[in-house]
């Protein structure tokens, strides 16, 4: 079993490496190729996609639609080459392909000795900005990240994730986030989350209207900055360009403690629904969002 793992792993990191080495141009070009493949061939979770575009825009024609459909699958490929690049790229260069516009809101909570959660959705490219989180702050950075299944995939993004400035122990298992966290209670920290994927539809979940659907959410990030009293910043990241993002910080609150139960969740879905109106092919279409059903 250890043996078939590695060996996974080494195909895996081998196939990335690959693609890594090639110039930005030629890795698009690849990218529209593979996009063709896997839109009008393979036809990868099209009905997912569809569907969840038709729910949520109601007020859209078919055409407009489609457009927004083929543009993610687009970025969705590119996404893939991207994050392999960050095997070759180090983050002097990743960093002259990101712009952070307004930092001096994560600045001004070190100032005061603050930790924080910094919520992205997926949208942009999450990968990248865990790897640039260390230029725009002063604080301990910290990610959570939930275990992917395949044994082999799981190795080879944990690899990426800390193959420079991210130790192994900076990066926390999701089922051990808060244990781990409260173990840096001395620390000024920044922790790295992506809260926006469907819940196990149990009881504790939070039920809001999102995107014209009624829709449930992990309540672990409120629950945690509660207990830490870690601030929560909201993260826009939109694709400028091929290669380009801009990110915008936007407080929810720094003082949580003193928030009314789901008014975290609450403004963190907002913030992704206002967001997702205005750039509507740059979140991840392919989850199965709308899974579970209010009881």
């Amino acid at each position: 079993m250890i043996f078939m793992k590695r060996i996974g792993y080494g195909v895996v990191k081998l196939w990335a490496y690959m693609q890594a080495i090639l110039p930005f141009w030629l890795l698009y070009v690849k990218s529209d190729v593979v996009c063709f493949i896997v839109y009008h061939i393979v036809r990868y979770r099209r009905r997912v996609v569809r569907s969840n575009l038709l729910n949520s825009f109601p007020d859209k024609d078919e055409k407009e639609i489609k457009k927004i459909e083929k543009r993610f699958y687009r970025n969705l490929c590119d996404l893939v080459f991207e994050v392999c690049k960050i095997l070759t790229q180090d983050s002097d260069r990743l960093a002259k392909r990101v712009t952070f516009k307004n930092s001096e809101v994560v600045q001004s909570l070190y100032d005061r000795n603050k930790s924080l959660f910094v919520a992205l959705p997926h949208s942009g490219n999450w990968e990248w900005f865990g790897k640039l989180m260390h230029r725009f702050t002063q604080h301990k950075v910290s990610a959570i990240y939930k275990r992917v299944e395949n044994p082999a995939f799981d190795a080879f993004m944990l690899d990426i994730r800390t193959n420079y400035h991210i130790d192994m122990e900076q990066m926390i298992e999701s089922r051990t986030a808060f244990r781990e966290l409260v173990k840096r209670k001395d620390y000024c920290n920044i922790c790295f989350i992506v809260a926006d994927q469907s819940p196990r539809g149990v009881e504790s979940d939070y039920w809001t209207e999102f995107l014209h659907q009624d829709t449930c959410w992990f309540t672990g990030m409120e629950r945690m900055a509660k207990s830490l009293d870690y601030a929560v910043v909201f993260v826009e990241m939109n694709r400028v360009g091929r290669g380009r993002y801009e990110v915008c910080f936007k407080q929810i609150t720094d003082q949580p403690i003193n928030t009314e139960t789901g008014y975290i969740t609450e403004q963190y879905a907002r913030m992704i629904e206002r967001f997702v109106n205005e750039n509507p092919d740059n979140w991840l279409w392919s989850h199965r969002r709308w899974k579970h059903k209010r009881a």
